[in-house]
């Protein structure tokens, strides 16, 4: 048994609405996904999405989900 923290797998649903910050308004999961994918994927500095710490957790659950 390995003692600590344990691992949960949160699922996030797509269609649930969140509070963007950066752009001040609520977006769907999906949106702030694709936005912050591209932003990063293409390296769009100039970009609200770019290096968004709340995009980027929003990805690590769905890539552990």
């Amino acid at each position: 048994m390995i003692r600590g923290k344990m691992a949960y797998k949160t699922q996030v649903r797509l269609d649930a609405v969140v509070q963007c910050k950066p752009q001040r308004l609520e977006l769907p999961v999906e949106k702030c996904l694709d936005a912050y994918v591209e932003a990063n994927a293409f390296g769009n500095k100039d970009s609200c999405c770019f290096r968004c710490p709340h995009g980027q957790r929003i990805r690590n659950m769905i890539a552990r989900s």
